[in-house]
């Protein structure tokens, strides 16, 4: 696309020079960019775009700045309001704005995201509409998928875009898009043009990059906004909002034309009924509040946050279109997930199960889960990441209050010594006796056969912290990591 269309099609931009430059990239990281890019210069934490715009420019690149930098001559350029916004409009636009062909959901919250993502996903598809994903786990169009492997929940605008634009030539008509908040903030999914905007709960995340809860929940209802004021499709702009949690409220005041409630607990537009858990899943039924009911549902994931997640997802089909008799059998064919409450099962006699969890609020949920459904004892492994905002000591003191015996380890330190980590978690430890009630060993495999030899007959024992991740990022670089393969490894050696 020429640079003067380009240009011309995002509101706020303003050619400055090169009408005839052929675009066939937009792009952030100056690193790769040459001739027939576009390179939009983001203001980041640590590096301003701008101060690199030369740099591009000089290798070829076209260049979209917020304000005036000094430019190799001749070189062709473009004014933007807003940088990172505008980022997201001019990816769209190249792309010829595959949102707009297509339905989306965004889901996004402080835990469950990918499962209800995924569920999503599934429950549109078994209706038969072709759905593409983009989650923390893999990227999906209809007839494939790959893993994530980007290192972020939700891409940068122009991956994303790229992606929807995949789903859209691959016959897509359904998107479901996980965003973190961190994508909401930044502009990432600015030109996705919602038709829902789905959450599964709000807690204290990220505050790190926040700076409060407060600033995270506006962060999170960026999506409601964002929706309402997303491209016309034919369907009700919705909200979709979880009213058993404390977010409802808020979120509930954000202007769109329509809001779907639902719960496990409190009186709302959907509800699980009759629920009951087991170690291989759960049985309910969907209640709308109408009094219409579903046939049975049954999940292949355990836990009680797994059934709200699926009623997160159900409500989204029925934004969509969908019955309630096509969700719950969307719901009872969904596979599982790798990573989230992923069971491992080579005829041991304990249970046992991988999860993503890696900070002190995912911990204490999983454990929590796991502890009431446990017959016998509850064995955990876990480390803390070098993510400050996941609260090392918080992880100790969940650890300790909810499981039987655990086993401090090693989880992505980064830079920073995995010794030191352990200590931070060990920090948060109450009333248990190291050496009796728990153990710190650094080396992960050690770990896990640790809690796996210490295992009984009737004992639950959870490996939480890398779920789906095949890499684990250390001092001295990235390195394979299959947390599922290594328990099996160890389960057979015990002669599972």
């Amino acid at each position: 696309m020429r640079l003067k269309d380009l240009a011309a099609a995002v509101p706020g931009a303003t050619l400055q020079t090169g009408m005839g430059y052929e675009v066939r990239r937009v792009l952030q990281d100056s690193r790769l960019a040459g001739t027939g890019d576009l390179f939009v210069a983001v203001r980041g934490q640590r590096t301003d775009g701008h101060d690199l715009a030369g740099a591009a420019a000089a290798a070829g690149a076209a260049v979209a700045v917020e304000r005036p930098v000094p430019l190799p001559a001749g070189a062709a350029w473009l004014l933007l309001g807003d940088s990172r916004w505008g980022l997201g409009e001019l990816a769209a636009t190249l792309h010829g704005r595959p949102a707009r062909r297509m339905l989306v959901v965004g889901v996004t919250g402080s835990a469950g995201k990918s499962t209800t993502t995924h569920l999503a996903a599934h429950v549109l598809g078994a209706a038969g509409r072709p759905t593409g994903y983009l989650s923390t786990i893999a990227h999906g169009v209809p007839g494939s998928s790959s893993d994530n492997e980007s290192g972020q929940t939700t891409m940068e605008a122009p991956e994303v875009q790229a992606w929807l634009a995949h789903m859209a030539e691959a016959g897509a008509v359904a998107a479901v898009i996980e965003a973190s908040s961190h994508a909401l903030e930044q502009g990432r999914v600015s030109a996705c043009d919602f038709d829902v905007a789905a959450f599964t709960n709000v807690g204290s995340d990220h505050l790190d990059y926040h700076g409060s809860r407060q600033a995270y929940l506006r962060a999170k209802a960026r999506l409601v906004d964002l929706c309402a004021a997303g491209a016309d499709k034919g369907v009700a702009k919705t909200a979709v909002l979880n009213r058993d949690d404390a977010s409802f409220d808020s979120l509930a005041a954000r202007p769109i034309t329509r809001r779907l409630a639902y719960g496990l607990e409190r009186p709302a537009d959907l509800r699980a009924v009759d629920v009951a858990l087991d170690g291989a899943g759960c049985s309910f039924r969907l209640e709308t509040a109408a009094g219409e009911s579903s046939p049975p549902v049954r999940l292949l994931l355990p836990a009680r946050f797994n059934v709200a997640n699926a009623v997160c997802a159900a409500a989204c089909g029925l934004a969509l279109g969908l019955t309630l008799e096509q969700v719950a059998v969307g719901l009872s064919s969904f596979p599982g997930l790798a990573g989230r409450l992923e069971r491992v099962d080579l005829g041991q006699p304990f249970a046992l199960y991988l999860d993503y969890a890696h900070s002190a609020v995912g911990l204490a949920s999983v454990l929590g889960e796991l502890r009431a459904a446990a017959p016998g004892r509850l064995l955990a492994v876990f480390g803390a990441t070098a993510r400050s905002d996941h609260d090392p000591a918080g992880m100790g003191r969940a650890a300790s209050l909810l499981s039987d015996f655990f086993v401090i380890t090693t989880d992505d330190p980064l830079e920073v010594d995995p010794g030191d980590l352990a200590r931070q978690v060990e920090a948060g430890v109450e009333g248990r006796s190291p050496g009796r009630d728990y153990e710190v060993v650094l080396d992960r495999r050690s770990a896990i056969r640790l809690a796996l030899e210490r295992a009984a007959p009737g004992d639950v024992v959870l490996l939480a912290g890398k779920g789906h991740e095949r890499t684990m990022r250390l001092a001295g670089g990235t390195v394979p990591w299959d947390e599922r393969a290594e328990a099996e490894a160890v389960l057979r050696d015990l002669g599972a």
